[in-house]
């Protein structure tokens, strides 16, 4: 729409002519301000969707062998073996990420401060735990921790050749007790603490399990099967909140026993060099 004087009031309402020095040439000024308002914002969009379609994440690359294609990351023209460099295993991934997040929060616990039976509606009771509040550990201090622990393994006795079952529920010191074994390339057997007497001598005996690692209250089950065990030596048992010392039966003094504890210990006392696994050896056995 134009003024009567011949201006354009689009124009003037962008202000165009004031923003690029052109108010004072007449005709040619409002003409070029009509261009540089076309042009300018056309070829900003043609940019903008140029590099968003040059972003270009997979890559169709041929199959040998057999029909079709498969699509690759753009990134890499090899196939990516390690999330990062340095890293092929996950103990070499564990260390790294304990160096460089050291002092962040890690694993929390919360301690068992109580516990109460309650009575439903329909008259079944159910047990209700009272927790406290978080105590954290950094990546520095559980690192510091795996290392002990690792190193105490060997010196209680443990083969490294031979493998290790942790039978137990999840934990803070399950997961240390892990990342020890990664770091002397020991395999671990893991045992879910629900299964029954049958499975639990099938699992430590298929598996040729020396070295069992589990919760205390869980070696009344292991004494009732102790006899059909053909290949365990040593027990490390995590302590439960109370603390209380722990006696063991007659049945069990054929094997070494210690503390979760007493093994960090044993190994802070006496470190042992760690031994990381090669990308090919066997982490896990589930």
């Amino acid at each position: 729409m134009a003024d009567p004087k011949g201006g354009f009031l689009w124009l003037k309402s962008l202000n165009i002519c004031d923003t690029f020095g052109l108010k004072d040439h007449g005709e040619y000024g409002t003409l070029a301000a009509i261009v540089i308002g076309i042009i300018v914002p056309v070829l900003f969009a043609f940019l903008f969707l140029g590099k968003k379609r040059g972003k270009v994440r997979g890559v169709p690359v041929e199959v040998s062998g057999e029909s079709g294609f498969a699509v690759r990351n753009a990134r890499y023209s090899e196939l990516v073996e390690v999330p990062w460099k340095g890293a092929p295993t996950m103990a070499h991934l564990f260390e790294q990420s304990c160096d460089k997040h050291s002092h962040n929060k890690f694993l929390g616990t919360r301690k068992l401060i109580g516990k109460e039976f309650v009575t439903a509606s329909d008259g079944r009771k159910f047990e209700k735990v009272h927790l406290g509040d978080y105590e954290w550990e950094t990546y520095g201090e559980v690192f510091a921790r795996v290392s002990n622990f690792a190193s105490g393994l060997l010196k209680l006795g443990h083969d490294a050749d031979s493998r290790v079952a942790i039978f137990s529920d999840t934990r803070a010191e399950w997961l240390i007790a892990l990342q020890g074994c990664f770091r002397q390339n020991i395999t671990v057997v893991t045992i879910y603490a629900s299964l029954g007497e049958d499975a639990l001598i099938h699992s430590l005996n298929e598996t040729q399990v020396s070295t069992l690692i589990c919760d205390v209250k869980l070696l009344n089950k292991l004494e009732a099967i102790r006899s059909k065990l053909t290949s365990l030596q040593n027990i490390v048992y995590f302590e439960d909140d109370s603390k209380e010392e722990h006696t063991f039966s007659e049945g069990l003094s054929n094997y070494t026993i210690a503390s979760f504890d007493e093994v960090e210990k044993l190994g802070k006392e006496s470190p042992v060099e760690p031994s990381l696994p090669s990308k090919n050896a066997v982490a896990v056995v589930m």
